[in-house]
């Protein structure tokens, strides 16, 4: 039976977290025929009631979820890290814990890893296929526009880089907290797990952003996603030396044939 771990990372999420792990806990239930998973909730040193709202959901549910504690915030890599070694099953899956992509995004993503033996399948707003809903649009022209460029870096083979929800061979993500991250992360991984020659695919997927997590993007500033988006851009230099890989492939998924985006060994 295949298996997964499914690492979401917490930080003063506030009431809405309850929805989001009933959603999970539902979705995940209804897998068990299929797959053997466990949900790890990495709280990130919250200040506010998340972490006693993780425990609550977690004594309602027995079983349901793991719960692991930063004594304080340590930053959203950090605590995917954390995931990461705490994660038990060969193949992790890394969620937003606002479920801005739905958990339905879950199984294609492992099913894909599979079929295909790549290292890293990325969900992917931005391929043919995907979509973005409720996004600011400040928010939305740096996230495409940093996420083009690099896309032309690595000669339009993959099409988002950014984003974390993603399915990865868990040993290879455990390898990338070895190394040094040079910028930002997410694109960072994809150019480091190509350097090392793994494959990378990406599948469609929608991105839609809660009612409350608009709320709370006013928070960050014109300047800090400037910030943000020139780290990202750091990854263009990796991206270049790259070489061209084969070309995109099809593969069957969950009884669907869907178009993947590749990059790396076949």
């Amino acid at each position: 039976m295949n298996s997964f771990s499914v690492v979401v990372p917490v930080f003063n999420e506030g009431p809405a977290l309850r929805g989001a792990l009933d959603r999970l806990d539902t979705y995940l239930t209804g897998l068990k025929s299929r797959y053997r998973s466990e949900l790890i909730i990495v709280d990130d040193g919250s200040t506010d009631q998340t972490a006693d709202l993780v425990e609550t959901f977690s004594r309602e549910h027995p079983g349901a979820l793991h719960l692991v504690r930063h004594a304080k915030n340590q930053g959203m890599v950090a605590a995917i890290r954390t995931g990461a070694q705490a994660a038990q099953l060969p193949n992790v899956v890394v969620l937003d814990a606002d479920l801005s992509y739905e958990p339905a995004t879950i199984e294609p993503m492992v099913e894909h890893l599979y079929r295909t033996g790549a290292a890293c399948i990325m969900a992917s707003p931005y391929m043919p296929g995907g979509r973005v809903s409720n996004v600011p649009f400040v928010r939305l022209v740096a996230s495409w526009t940093a996420n083009w460029w690099l896309s032309l870096c690595l000669h339009g083979r993959l099409a988002t880089f950014t984003g974390m929800v993603r399915a990865y061979d868990a040993r290879v993500l455990r390898q990338l907290f070895e190394a040094e991250p040079d910028g930002e992360f997410n694109s960072w991984a994809v150019a480091e797990m190509l350097r090392e020659g793994h494959g990378v695919r990406e599948i469609p997927a929608h991105l839609a952003w809660p009612k409350h997590r608009r709320k709370a993007a006013g928070r960050i500033s014109y300047r800090k996603l400037w910030a943000r988006t020139l780290e990202v851009l750091r990854t263009s230099g990796q991206l270049w030396r790259i070489p061209s890989p084969a070309p995109p492939a099809t593969v069957m998924a969950t009884g669907v044939t869907a178009s993947v985006g590749t990059y790396g060994p076949q």
